[in-house]
């Protein structure tokens, strides 16, 4: 599905504001129709529209959890309040079918109580695995991170104040043209312009960060990024985006690791 329909329908579901287990449930007081299941993974609730595959479903979870490990470098006190914000406000995650959401009569489903507003974009299971699939991943999972669950945690990490570490660092990449985007000028006049170019932005620094483009089907011939976002590699990061590398040493690897490569592209061959 295109980037733009991404937003569209990202509008519909903006934030306004669990557990560790991998436990599937269908049929419960957790459940209605438009979401007959789901699984939680490091109190972030997982929902599934019809259609979606159990595996694929748990796939997601297990993805999630592999950026969730703890290493050496992990702030515990940073991770508590993320983990326990995620559980309090009720944040939640979409998958649906590849497609589902074409045409105009698409209906984005409401998630049983007490879920509400919390949330991003979906993730789309599609009919082909490899580096496309584990791109919308994750991609959609960080969405949920950066524009929600870090949001909701941190006062410093705002995308409406001008002066916040994530905002002057994304714009230390739009003026160093590293980071394009007029595609979203579409958007200007819209509410939501701000949060978009901003989870955008983090989602990007994050992939390059993690080295993760090539894994991500997101690399470009010719250079280490692509058309949006031009570098892709940790060490272009530190050397071009000083403001970047910090945001990235202050709060991402704080709180995430860098998911093992071979995990993931066995959860999504």
């Amino acid at each position: 599905m295109s980037r733009l329909v991404f937003i569209l329908l990202f509008s519909l579901f903006l934030s306004c504001g669990g557990s560790n287990s991998e436990d599937q449930n269908t049929n419960s007081p957790n459940t209605n129709n438009d979401f007959p299941s789901y699984v939680d993974s490091n109190n972030l609730r997982i929902f599934a529209r019809n259609g979606v595959s159990e595996t694929f479903l748990k796939n997601v979870g297990t993805a999630y959890g592999e950026m969730l490990k703890d290493n050496s470098q992990i702030d515990q006190t940073m991770k508590t309040l993320y983990l326990s914000t995620s559980k309090d406000k009720y944040v939640f995650q979409r998958v649906g079918v590849d497609g589902m959401a074409n045409g105009s009569n698409f209906n984005p489903g409401t998630p049983p109580s007490p879920y509400g507003d919390n949330a991003t974009d979906y993730i789309w299971e599609m009919s082909t695995g490899g580096e496309d699939q584990i791109g919308e991943v994750i991609e959609h999972l960080l969405h949920t991170v950066t524009a929600v669950v870090l949001y909701l945690s941190y006062s410093d990490w705002d995308y409406k104040n001008s002066s916040s570490p994530l905002y002057l660092a994304m714009r230390e990449a739009v003026d160093k043209n590293i980071y394009d985007i007029s595609s979203y000028d579409n958007l200007k006049n819209d509410d939501i312009y701000q949060q978009i170019i901003t989870q955008e932005y983090a989602y990007w620094l994050i992939l390059a960060e993690w080295d993760y483009y090539v894994t991500a089907g997101k690399k470009e011939n010719g250079i280490t990024g692509n058309e949006e976002f031009t570098i892709g590699t940790p060490s272009e990061v530190k050397s071009q985006l000083p403001l970047g590398h910090k945001l990235y040493q202050d709060y991402i690897e704080k709180i995430l690791s860098v998911p093992n490569k071979d995990n993931i592209i066995a959860l999504f061959p």
